[in-house]
């Protein structure tokens, strides 16, 4: 159902980089990497530079970011990236 898809924005300071969806989101903050499904408890984390992956069934998107911040609450993602590029 659609309680198991994560709307996912990633936001770079020159624009809306990404904008879609995914069943599983993967990055890296300061304290190491992690992996987050729908649902997750909210948070808020300081990312390290990274490739942040989006998988949507098989499909994995790749993105390098520098660094940022990513807020997870049950239904969505935002990430801020310092940079982001793909990768």
């Amino acid at each position: 159902g659609m309680a198991d898809v994560f709307e996912v924005k990633i936001i770079s300071p020159e624009q809306l980089f990404y904008e879609g969806t995914g069943t599983f989101v993967e990055f890296t903050t300061v304290e190491g990497r992690m992996g987050v499904y729908p649902n997750h408890i909210p948070l808020t984390t300081v990312l390290a530079p990274c490739v942040l992956k989006v998988h949507e069934g098989e499909d994995v998107k790749k993105i390098e970011i520098s660094g940022g911040f990513a807020e997870v609450l049950k239904d969505r993602i935002t990430v801020l990236a310092e940079s982001a590029e793909w990768k």
